[in-house]
């Protein structure tokens, strides 16, 4: 997938945090909100949308894209 179509894409979770594992980044889900987060610093790495799916831009963009 090139670099732009990964940024348009919707993933989900299992797929965003594969990526993350990929990178370094131990991603989980929160069960409070359903946010896609950094375990490690808490950061926010995504918010889901309506069908708990995330922005590429978001995944990637947090890895330093």
């Amino acid at each position: 997938m090139r670099y732009w179509e990964a940024c348009e894409a919707q993933v989900t979770a299992a797929e965003a945090i594969e990526e993350c594992r990929k990178h370094g980044v131990t991603a989980v889900v929160s069960e409070a909100d359903g946010a896609l987060i950094d375990k490690d610093s808490g950061d926010v790495i995504g918010l889901p949308d309506r069908y708990g799916e995330f922005y590429g831009g978001d995944v990637l963009g947090f890895l330093g894209y």
